[in-house]
């Protein structure tokens, strides 16, 4: 067998499973409308996993990656449920607004994918979320975004587009040096074109070359990964200035 057959069978099975996690996410989506676990504490040694989905998606593509961290250990979890509508800013403020009612102590570890990395960006780097954040493990999100957004007409969409005002404004801030940053990316993601937009600006990258973008929700590998990044030391904690949602923008802030 030549190196082109060798890599059309490999780009074939490649396909092949990222439809197969295809199916399977789409077999889970009705469980995404039961109530998420964690409830409300105030304790100062909390430590909460959030999970943020992606576009057009809800919390249960989480569902098998939760339970493997569940098994090791990571008891206390949120998965962040909202609607693929308006802007990512807009998001980013429910999901502000949803953590201080649910995760009231403690810190928490984010794990998000695809445009889910996005939303927990502008929440860390522009409404305050560095204070509370730890960890960041995106899975296939388009930092600098993807080809793919052309085919979607939407304004929420429109800002996954390479050069949009939204990602030239996001990655010129600073990146959050408090924030143990690791993009995982997948070698045959279909949606985030170029592949490489998926390196975040700052931090770490884990690539696995032959899994695609809804197939990092269901590779045992991809969890043993995340796992791996959320038992590193926690980064040195520093009092932050609160940034406040009317801050972000006017339209943010509705």
């Amino acid at each position: 067998m030549n190196d082109r057959e060798f890599d059309a069978n490999a780009v074939r099975d490649a396909i092949v499973r990222e439809g197969l996690s295809l199916l399977a996410h789409g077999l889970l989506l009705p469980f995404g409308r039961l109530a998420s676990g964690a409830q409300p504490l105030r304790k100062q040694e909390l430590r909460t996993l959030v999970f943020v989905h992606g576009l057009a998606a809800n919390r249960s593509g989480f569902l098998p990656m939760r339970g493997y961290l569940r098994a090791l250990g990571y008891s206390r979890q949120l998965a962040f449920n909202y609607r693929s509508a308006g802007s990512i800013e807009k998001v980013a403020v429910g999901f502000k607004r949803a953590l201080e009612t649910q995760v009231q102590g403690g810190r928490i570890d984010v794990i998000a994918h695809s445009m889910g990395g996005l939303v927990a960006r502008t929440y860390i780097q522009q409404l305050g979320g560095e204070r509370r954040v730890d960890r960041l493990v995106t899975l296939g999100t388009p930092h600098h975004g993807t080809h793919a957004a052309n085919f979607i007409p939407s304004g929420l969409v429109r800002q996954l587009l390479p050069g949009s005002q939204f990602l030239e404004r996001l990655n010129r801030l600073a990146p959050p040096l408090q924030v143990q940053t690791t993009s995982i990316v997948a070698g045959r993601d279909l949606l985030v074109q170029p592949i490489e937009s998926a390196h975040c600006p700052f931090g770490k990258t884990i690539r696995f070359d032959d899994l695609g973008h809804i197939e990092l929700l269901f590779r045992p590998q991809v969890y043993a990964a995340v796992a791996a990044e959320l038992a590193q030391p926690r980064p040195p904690h520093r009092a932050l200035q609160d940034t406040s949602i009317a801050a972000l923008s006017p339209a943010a802030a509705d």
